[in-house]
């Protein structure tokens, strides 16, 4: 089976005009004000999975900062999965910039059933301690739940780009660390983050941290696969698109030039995250 575990879907009256959003989620602005940034309707993402051999996918939103909208997304994700519970997966997002209401939405939509939450981001100023110490409610509620948890994390160097966020590693070691009954997903291979799972003190702590493959054809080479693999475990790798960004085949390509086939390759296509969407919760 293979499972996307990283696809967006946006309220449906951003897709018809994001402008509104624009102006007001200074953080939406940045990544969303070119016509370029593609948004996808649930239509799209059906088809995406069906022409791409896709089983399943799972589909969060975008981190508002108005918490109506961030509820109104999940409302609308939630609603996707009950049309098609065989295909879709959800998760549910929202921002930390408010804790009392990022907790509120937490408990609200993992109450109600949803599968994990994610991809949670901090778009305007990056993750720094305080934001990791804000989210610890959050964290509580999904460790009561026993759901996954999937953050956003980008590489330190390199070229900028839309997204690109400061991320502060010592405290989201801090974190996973602390909460060592949720499994961690830290999109975007982590930033680089897994290459500390062979450091002797860190490596135990990261027994539940998992990475997720989104945006990789824009960030790596196909070495970063081989790489992921003998550092974290063949267990800790996801396949994540970020669609509508990119499509599945772009990630096949990657696994084809780095030769990762059989058992390997069925693993990081979805057995790795039905593991921890198996789970007994």
């Amino acid at each position: 089976m293979i499972i996307d575990c990283h696809t967006h879907l946006l309220p449906r009256r951003v897709k018809t005009d994001r402008t509104e959003c624009v102006r007001k989620d200074k953080a939406f602005g940045a990544l969303f004000s070119s016509a370029k940034a593609k948004v996808a309707s649930p239509e799209e993402i059906l088809t995406y999975l069906d022409n791409s051999r896709v089983d399943k996918a799972i589909v969060f939103g975008f981190p508002w900062e108005d918490y109506e909208t961030a509820a109104q997304n999940n409302d609308e994700i939630w609603d996707f999965y009950e049309k098609y519970p065989d295909r879709i997966i959800p998760f549910a997002t929202f921002s930390v910039l408010d804790p009392g209401l990022a907790h509120k939405e937490c408990t609200r939509t993992l109450s109600g059933g949803f599968a994990g939450v994610g991809e949670l981001a901090m778009y305007r100023n990056g993750w720094a301690t305080a934001d990791f110490e804000a989210l610890r409610p959050c964290l509580d509620l999904a460790e009561h739940f026993r759901v996954p948890v999937m953050i956003h994390v980008n590489e330190p160097v390199g070229h900028d780009y839309p997204g690109k966020i400061f991320v502060d590693l010592k405290a989201l070691f801090k974190t996973v660390s602390d909460f060592q009954e949720i499994d961690f997903i830290l999109a975007h291979f982590g930033g680089g983050f897994f290459i500390y799972s062979l450091m002797p003190e860190i490596g135990p702590k990261m027994k539940r941290v998992y990475i997720d493959t989104a945006a990789a054809p824009f960030l790596y080479d196909s070495r970063i696969f081989s790489v992921a693999v003998q550092s974290l475990g063949e267990d800790k790798v996801l396949l994540g698109t970020d669609f509508p960004l990119l499509g599945f085949s772009r990630y096949e390509l990657m696994l084809d030039q780095a030769n990762i086939q059989g058992y390997l390759r069925a693993k990081i296509l979805g057995g790795n995250v039905q593991t921890i969407l198996n789970r007994k919760r």
